[in-house]
């Protein structure tokens, strides 16, 4: 049996793991009280720790040092409603019944822990910045949507054949150092090193091995296909710098500047649905033995982020503070995802493949957001408050739109606040965070269900092997149909200061 489709499915949806710099793609609202309060619009304030990951040259502002502990809370709604199909693996007198399928969501919306803690000091130098920190990157991290048993209904679960569940772990850890020459200009830079302690991942399959078969909503020997995974190091770095020609502007520049990559070292399962079918044998190919050892590799993007910034001033004192943001993701780097399997076969019912690299296209592309928002000094010194709003363009063409991730268009905005208690600051945000619904028809899905022992080959044209259904195509399109996703943020940061 070749299980390499099932693979390169696993391959385009374990990609979770990245630095939480940016929104978009892999990523899910800011870091930060603060920041999330402007929704992200931070690139020429960048005054406190989190400028490691916005502009790390806004560490040489700080003055004294800052301890920052943070959390963030949240709910993650996603919806996914399967257009109506016709199932031509189960017709009736000749005729294919058209099968309706239930709403699903995610079972696992609400998030509980996204801790924060930074510390960023001068270390009693005027002109220089230090910081140290380590954050879970802003995300959804779990995510389980219906998984279909032997006695489901067909409509069931709309979604098995795209994914039933993912959950990533990532940790970052960084170290920064800035430079400033008085208040006109400073440059700076952050290493960072990602650990990804945990990345699982499970859809489902159709092993049917007949030829011209086709069961686009159920079969009677789909098999759960997973990966279980870590990565504990990927290196990436952020260099930026601001300038302020007088004391009113200042003008914000960073970016992410390694074309790196996440290579996660997993384990492959496959496991039949109805268990009387047996189980799947992996072993390796020099010696036969048992092996299911795999590795995905992840492309990141590179991005620019690019900020205005007008502060209202009253003397020296200021005001408030307005920011326009703008920034650009190389999402088009992730055009595929790549799955390596050293050397291993697999084996189910008498049938056998090898398993080499195999690859999946994405088409992501590049993305623009623009981001707004500002604080207010309602009280000199002890009330700030702050908002901000943003837009952000589709990372996925709608063809290929998927579960794994929401990859339409996407705005929202935020509302928060801190209150400053002489060295401490608790600082409160809410950010919503909404794509616009994504729609898909049959016609232009363009996400295959996987069928890994279907004897249709490219260009999918032989009415010999390949259903007369779905020529031109490898099997049936499964992503069909509507997509809703919003997500709602609380963070909330305490900010200690000392050596002002």
């Amino acid at each position: 049996m070749r299980l390499y489709a099932a693979l390169t499915a696993l391959a385009a949806a374990t990609t979770v793991a990245a630095p939480a710099f940016a929104d978009g793609g892999y990523y899910s609202g800011a870091l930060g009280a603060r920041a999330a309060g402007r929704s992200g619009a931070f690139v020429a304030r960048a005054d406190d720790p989190t400028a490691v990951a916005y502009n790390p040259a806004g560490l040489a502002q700080i003055t004294g040092t800052v301890i920052m502990v943070g959390n963030r809370f949240s709910h993650n709604a996603y919806e996914y409603t399967r257009a109506p199909t016709e199932d031509w693996g189960h017709p009736v007198n000749g005729v294919a019944p058209v099968v309706t399928f239930d709403k699903v969501s995610n079972s696992k919306p609400w998030q509980s822990l996204e801790p924060l803690l930074a510390v960023a000091s001068n270390l009693g130098m005027r002109d220089w910045g230090f910081a140290l920190a380590a954050f879970a990157s802003p995300g959804a991290s779990n995510f389980s949507f219906p998984e279909p048993t032997v006695d489901s209904a067909p409509g069931a679960a709309g979604q098995r054949y795209m994914m039933l569940s993912r959950e990533a772990i990532i940790l970052n850890y960084t170290a920064s150092a800035a430079w400033k020459y008085h208040d006109v200009f400073g440059v700076g830079a952050t290493a960072e090193w990602i650990a990804v302690p945990r990345l699982n991942y499970s859809l489902m399959i159709d092993s049917t091995p007949f030829t011209m078969s086709a069961n686009p909503v159920y079969s009677n020997l789909d098999m759960v296909a997973s990966t279980t995974g870590s990565d504990p190091f990927t290196f990436n770095a952020i260099v930026g710098g601001w300038f302020r020609p007088v004391p009113s502007w200042q003008f914000g520049l960073a970016g992410q500047v390694i074309p790196a990559n996440i290579e996660t070292h997993s384990k492959l399962s496959v496991t039949p649905v109805d268990k009387s079918l047996g189980d799947v044998s992996i072993t390796r190919k020099d010696n036969g033995r048992p092996a299911n050892d795999v590795n995905v590799i992840l492309p990141l993007p590179l991005s620019v982020r690019a900020g205005a910034r007008y502060r209202g001033l009253a003397g020296t004192r200021e005001i408030f503070d307005i920011e326009l943001d703008a920034e650009y993701e190389t999402w088009s780097r992730v055009n595929d995802f790549t799955l390596r399997t050293p050397g291993l076969i697999a084996d189910f019912q008498g049938g056998s493949a090898d398993l080499d690299e195999i690859r999946i296209a994405k088409h992501w592309r590049n993305t623009l957001a623009v981001k707004l928002g500002g604080d207010v000094n309602v009280i000199p010194d002890r009330l700030a408050v702050r908002g901000g709003a943003f837009y952000e363009t589709a990372v996925a063409d709608s063809a290929y739109a998927n579960v794994d991730f929401p990859g339409g268009p996407m705005m929202g905005g935020s509302l928060g606040g801190s209150v400053l208690f002489g060295r401490w600051e608790v600082a409160v945000a809410y950010q919503l965070r909404h794509m616009s619904s994504v729609s898909v028809t049959e016609a232009n899905a363009r996400v295959y269900q996987q069928v890994p022992a279907s004897g249709c080959m490219a260009p999918y044209t032989d009415p010999n092997t390949c259903n007369e259904h779905y020529l031109g195509q490898p099997s049936p399109a499964i992503n069909a149909g509507s997509y809703n996703a919003t997500s709602h943020y609380i963070a909330v940061a305490l900010l200690y200061r000392s050596g002002l």
